[in-house]
């Protein structure tokens, strides 16, 4: 087969090569992460120049790969959509706009899930939020197509309307034209590309694993220490895995088929609230980031990459043999996105000799500033850890709040 891989998460995490063999098949790589470097010698590669959501410089700047490509991979959540309009374009096989916007348009996701009765925060258009703006309560401007919690701001309904005013008339030209196609799909009438949704206090989960059929084989489920949104803000965040909920799966369960996901791996959040109830956030057709992929690994001894890319490049999967571990896992990481001068942190890893699987220290993280990244190269710190069910949250907790953040010289 002839294989394109648009490249975004860190080689040495996903491991293409382990999927396909690189000697049997022509592989390329069009890196999205400004380097080729740590791509298997031999393979393809360019960097590309243009933003992957600019399909249309990339159909043109690359049409010589595309146009005899029998596979285009692309796992990141950035990347999902422009894939499947350039699979489309070049009639490549594999998942089209159609598969992906409902797994990634997070307003089609929303319209979609309540049209069938799952329970979920209410959610608005900006019109119908401007229109008749609740008198109390907490919200959040949620983009459409961000994520990571990149672009959520939140605050009372005085707040979210001033927030939305102040909005320019026309947003960023790639993403404007990625919204508008994903819209087209969803066929509303709201062009925006954010829309307002309830803030619901209560513990935020997510669960891990994979469909194959239609059915969820393999799953984790797994408790934030923290939160994403304030990860985002400079906060550390930590993840538990957990035992499993019946409701919880019950939801996970109801919800995929709705939005078509019958294959691959899934990242599904939702959130537990106060009264003991769950309610659907949102869910990503690809692998969780951080470190779910290794604690889903270290858990079930299923390595979860690689099913999702044997789906991608196969059309099936033959399931690996599940292997349970005694211990649960968990994981954190530490932001740097958040200052421009860069963040490090005094870590003592003796303090968690046991507990403390793996980790990377870094005084000099890659992070952008502004630029949200959990991967380990852009961090200061993350790692791994592993306990009891019940301990996993405690030691999360002690790594986040006890852990010095140094103030930059």
């Amino acid at each position: 087969m002839n294989i394109v891989i648009l490249h975004r998460i860190p080689f040495a995490k996903i491991r293409y090569d382990l999927a396909v063999d690189h000697g049997r098949h022509t592989v390329r790589y069009l890196s999205a992460t400004g380097t080729t470097d740590g791509l298997p010698a031999g393979a393809g590669r360019r960097v590309l120049t243009t933003p992957t959501v600019d399909v249309d410089a990339l159909a043109a700047q690359h049409a010589d790969w595309l146009g005899s490509a029998d596979r285009l991979i692309a796992r990141s959540e950035y990347d999902l959509l422009p894939a499947a309009h350039l699979r489309e374009r070049f009639g490549i096989p594999g998942d089209r706009p159609a598969d992906i916007a409902p797994l990634r348009d997070k307003w089609l996701m929303r319209t979609r899930a309540a049209a069938a009765g799952i329970a979920q925060p209410a959610f608005w258009s900006v019109a119908d939020f401007r229109r008749n703006p609740p008198a109390t309560g907490t919200y959040l401007i949620k983009p459409r197509l961000e994520a990571s919690s990149t672009g959520i701001e939140t605050g009372d309904a005085r707040h979210i309307l001033d927030r939305l005013a102040a909005r320019p008339a026309t947003s960023d030209t790639s993403k404007a034209s990625d919204t508008s196609k994903a819209s087209d799909i969803s066929n509303t009438s709201d062009m925006s590309d954010v829309f307002v949704e309830e803030f619901v206090p209560g513990q935020i989960w997510h669960l891990d694993g994979y469909l194959r059929h239609g059915v969820v084989r393999t799953v984790t489920s797994s408790v934030y220490v923290g939160d994403c949104l304030n990860f985002a803000h400079g906060s550390p965040l930590g993840s538990a895995q957990t035992p499993d909920e019946p409701e919880a799966l019950a939801l996970l369960r109801r919800t995929l088929p709705v939005l078509g996901q019958r294959d691959g791996a899934f990242h599904f959040e939702l959130i537990r609230t106060g009264d003991g109830r769950f309610l659907f956030l949102e869910t990503a057709g690809r692998v969780g980031g951080a470190g779910v992929a290794e604690t889903f690994e270290l858990r079930t001894g299923v390595n979860l990459y690689q099913v999702d890319l044997a789906h991608q490049l196969y059309g099936d999967i033959d399931e690996p043999t599940t292997r349970p571990s005694a211990h649960w896992y968990g994981w954190f990481v530490f932001p740097a996105h958040h200052r421009a001068e860069g963040t490090s942190v005094d870590f003592d890893p003796g303090r968690f000799a046991g507990r403390l699987v793996s980790y990377v220290h870094n005084d000099r993280p890659a992070a952008k500033a502004g630029e949200i990244s959990y991967a380990a190269a852009a961090t200061p710190l993350s790692g791994v850890v592993r306990g009891s069910a019940e301990g996993l949250r405690d030691t999360l907790a002690e790594i986040c709040t006890q852990t010095s953040v140094l103030e930059p010289v």
